[in-house]
């Protein structure tokens, strides 16, 4: 038998302006990509099992086989790699389902790191070609740093951060579809506004949490606000325990907090896990 097991963060978008739409149909951005070490879904592996790639997930909400990203992304490395897959993964999810926070995408990297550290068939370009094949964000988390974005998401670029910022999310309890969020934005567009992905960067840099706040970002967000009141209920919650600023993270439902300090955010988050316990709260901090 040969195991295998690794650890699949989340992200945030601090910053998402989008900036137009290909003839494709994917829109694209300028982001910024966070991310967070909690929360993280626990991928395991028998790398020796029977022949096929088979897959054990103990959320009944996602789907199991090829339906599955987790699933995809190992046909793909095996077809890749030339490899006839004798593979068995276990996925035990923490991350919310479509909650913004790029769970799948997340899993998704993780089967191709996992199965690239045991084969080792793939240099880093072909890995990340077979990541994007599989989604805009996939290739983000095979090294997940802060990180400043375009294109549809693949064009990363670095983002040295000073200190981590501390920040709370809080994911209401239900799902949101990515394609629903970017099809409200075609239809209704967004006010124009002075936040800048630069402004960020700066902040992220320079580690200054009130910059930052000033300057986060999310054009998908407007739709959300408009259809989920419980959203504005969630911010007006947050703000009264000292957030200096609450965004969407990519296309929602998740908000994110920008705290004063990370005794505030861990101090928030026992409070409202308490008050409202249908709310998935996390206390994080950024990567640096």
């Amino acid at each position: 038998m040969d195991l295998g097991r690794i650890e699949s963060g989340c992200k945030i978008n601090l910053f998402l302006r989008v900036t137009g739409r290909r003839g494709d149909g994917y829109h694209t951005l300028e982001t910024v990509f966070l991310p967070l070490a909690v929360p993280s879904d626990t991928l395991e592996a028998d790398l020796d099992a029977a022949p096929g790639v088979a897959l054990e997930v103990d959320d009944r909400e996602l789907p199991g086989g090829m339906d599955n990203l987790v699933c995809r992304a190992a046909a793909r490395y095996a077809e890749a790699a030339g490899i006839e897959p004798r593979w068995r993964f276990v996925l035990k999810k923490s991350i919310p389902i479509a909650a913004g926070l790029g769970g799948g995408s997340a899993d998704a990297a993780a089967v191709l790191k996992l199965l690239n550290g045991r084969f080792g068939a793939l240099d880093i370009e072909k890995l990340k070609a077979v990541a994007l094949a599989l989604g805009a964000d996939v290739p983000f988390f095979l090294d997940p740093h802060p990180a400043s974005a375009g294109g549809v998401g693949e064009e990363l670029e670095l983002v040295r951060s000073a200190s981590a910022p501390p920040l709370l999310l809080v994911n209401p309890g239900f799902p949101v579809s990515a394609k629903w969020a970017y099809r409200e934005f075609d239809r209704r567009g967004v006010k124009a506004s002075e936040r800048t992905l630069r402004g960020v960067v700066s902040a992220l840099e320079r580690g200054d949490i009130e910059l930052l706040a000033r300057n986060v970002r999310n054009d998908l967000g407007a739709a959300l606000w408009r259809k989920f009141p419980v959203l504005t209920l969630i911010r007006n919650e947050l703000a009264a325990r000292g957030a200096l600023a609450v965004e969407v993270s990519g296309s929602g439902p998740t908000l994110f907090a920008v705290m004063p300090d990370t005794a505030s955010a861990r101090r928030a988050e026992k409070e409202i896990a308490s008050e409202h316990p249908r709310w998935r709260c996390f206390a994080a901090e950024g990567s640096r």
